[in-house]
């Protein structure tokens, strides 16, 4: 047993993003069977697994937990997956090239992150002209001390700042929206 259960079972727990599987959630997505793709923030390889087995390239899967990415290889081996790369660290580590990806996914992660600014900077440069960035956040509930989330107003603001341009906006689940922004 891991010593992170209970998070593990929060971060597998369908509810969390708003009643929909990930495999539900990826099928409302352009993605090509050839596309490079980081699953950004992987955790527990909600996206990661689904997402490898849609496509025939590598899936990068980073995380700063390495109880986490170590969870998601034993997931890939029993399902007998092996397209995934598992990287630990930061984004901003060098593990992956300029250029190099089609797909970013960040579900439920970006607003975790402050400054957020560098960070898209950084994924703008990791992809592909044409390369999309796809985030999963939840609409935060008006008001409230303990609402740390990223509105879609707001984060679609600093993707343009980022050089992004919002090419889709939709809500998969009520509080739940997805952002396709394109390099």
């Amino acid at each position: 047993m891991h010593k992170h259960h209970n998070k593990i079972a929060y971060l597998d727990n369908p509810q969390r993003n708003g009643g929909l599987t990930a495999e539900a959630l990826l099928d409302q997505l352009a993605i090509k069977k050839s596309d490079h793709i980081l699953d950004f923030g992987a955790g527990t390889g909600y996206f990661t697994l689904p997402l490898a087995q849609k496509v025939d390239e590598t899936v990068f899967a980073l995380d700063t937990d390495p109880a986490m990415l170590a969870l998601i290889r034993e997931k890939a081996q029993a399902a007998a997956i092996e397209n995934i790369e598992l990287l630990s660290g930061e984004l901003t580590d060098g593990a992956l090239a300029e250029e190099s990806l089609d797909v970013i996914l960040a579900s439920l992660v970006l607003h975790e992150i402050t400054p957020l600014g560098p960070v898209l900077d950084n994924m703008h440069s990791l992809l592909k002209a044409g390369g999309q960035l796809i985030a999963i956040e939840l609409e935060p509930k008006t008001g409230g001390p303990k609402a740390p989330r990223l509105t879609s107003s707001g984060l679609e603001q600093q993707l343009m700042e980022a050089g992004f341009k919002v090419a889709e906006k939709f809500f998969p689940a009520p509080s739940l929206y997805v952002l396709v922004a394109r390099k």
